[in-house]
């Protein structure tokens, strides 16, 4: 039996599980009024909001993972290794930067000062990972260029040019 399928089904279990019930667990520790120290030499006080914002992404992340490992269980390729090897990592960053960009006002939803509500787009973000980066480079093409994926001019206008009709 191939080595992929023997150990790496388990293993990417494993790791999937490792993310999804550490990030639960480091949202609790973060939640915690009594939380208030450095680990290797970082002041979490500073950073404790994009902390929490990060492990709700890769709660979100971890979840997603498994429930497509669970769906594709079958279909396992050294590609979709890859992809739960890497998810809740990057979901973890989306989700950090999805939230400051909501608050810088660059994407227009109101998220206002309510953490469970900022938690929640984070935890979003992560389960959501591929509908967040397809918006975020939309935005990244309307934003630099003026024109979005899809051919429409980020003018406004429709007409699909950088031009406004008269």
């Amino acid at each position: 039996m191939n080595p992929i399928h023997r150990f790496g089904k388990q293993a990417i279990f494993a790791y999937l599980m490792i993310w999804f019930v550490g990030s639960l667990w480091m949202m609790a520790v973060l939640g915690s009024s009594s939380f208030e120290r450095k680990i290797l030499g970082v002041d979490f006080v500073l950073y404790h909001e994009y902390a929490c914002f990060g492990f709700a992404g890769a709660l979100g992340g971890a979840l997603y993972g498994l429930r497509m490992f669970h769906e594709h269980y079958q279909e396992l390729t050294t590609q979709w290794i890859y992809w739960y090897l890497m998810r809740p990592i990057l979901c973890f960053g989306s989700a950090i930067i999805t939230i400051i960009l909501f608050a810088s006002g660059i994407m227009l939803l109101e998220v206002g000062d309510s953490m469970s509500a900022r938690i929640s787009i984070a935890f979003l973000t992560g389960y959501g990972y591929g509908k967040f980066m397809e918006k975020l480079r939309d935005l990244t093409s309307t934003f630099f260029n003026g024109k979005n994926t899809n051919g429409t001019s980020g003018n406004g206008n429709g007409n699909g040019s950088d031009t406004p009709t008269k």
